[in-house]
């Protein structure tokens, strides 16, 4: 059975996972782990310690090979008993390859507009893209008293960040942890901005509010809800 689990609370994700492999051995793929071209050989294979195993696939579509073997072991892996579980996003496109019988699960943070917005949950809807949500928080922070240097100097850690990713192959190449990596590949196929332009956009914005042609909180919201 193909499991697929998606969303940005991944706290909630990977309980799931463990819930579905549970009383078989887990054996994992992708990011420090088995390559994701071992995988089909491991559907119906005993573990070391359980004669049942479970397979776990992180994030095989933001990988070359690994996208190229999940497409083509869709079946497989949906038609056989072996729990496969496989942690992505799931586009449209993706959406019309998955057999019906494959199980989608999403799992999204919970957003409390009443609990005080953060720089992080700020940099991640921008990284996302997602205009308004980027300028809610923007707002909200500065609302609950943010300095724009400092919600700035997030923004173009993260832009930093989507430039390197887009460069590299790699969490290690980067010294990124694999999570904020995978996080950092998963935004940069939904952009419709090159990350080195905004990058740019960051450092020229931040000139003009110190050369007197506009307050920087100003400028970033402009930024924002342009982006």
């Amino acid at each position: 059975m193909l499991y697929i689990l998606t969303g940005s609370d991944f706290p909630k994700v990977k309980k799931r996972a463990l819930e579905i492999a549970k009383g078989h051995e887990l054996v994992r793929f992708g990011e420090g782990n088995l390559p994701f071209a071992d995988a089909p050989g491991h559907v119906g294979a005993s573990g070391l310690f359980s004669k049942k195993t479970a397979l776990y696939l992180d994030r095989p579509m933001e990988d070359e090979k690994g996208a190229e073997m999940f497409l083509a072991h869709l079946g497989t892996f949906s038609n056989s008993d072996t729990p496969v579980i496989a942690i992505t996003d799931v586009d449209a496109a993706l959406k019309k390859k998955l057999p019906s019988e494959a199980r989608i699960e999403s799992f999204e943070e919970e957003q409390d507009e009443e609990i005080a917005p953060n720089v992080f949950a700020l940099a991640d809807a921008f990284a996302k893209g997602d205009r308004k949500r980027s300028w809610v928080l923007y707002r909200r922070m500065i609302e609950y008293g943010a300095a724009p240097e400092e919600i700035h100097g997030t923004l173009s850690w993260q832009a930093r960040a989507l430039v390197l990713a887009s460069k590299t192959d790699s969490a290690t190449e980067l010294g990124l942890k694999p999570f904020a990596y995978t996080k950092a590949k998963s935004a940069l196929s939904k952009m419709k901005t090159p990350p080195e332009e905004l990058s740019r956009e960051l450092v020229t914005l931040y000139h003009k509010s110190r050369m007197g042609e506009g307050s920087l909180e100003d400028l970033l919201e402009t930024f924002l809800l342009k982006k």
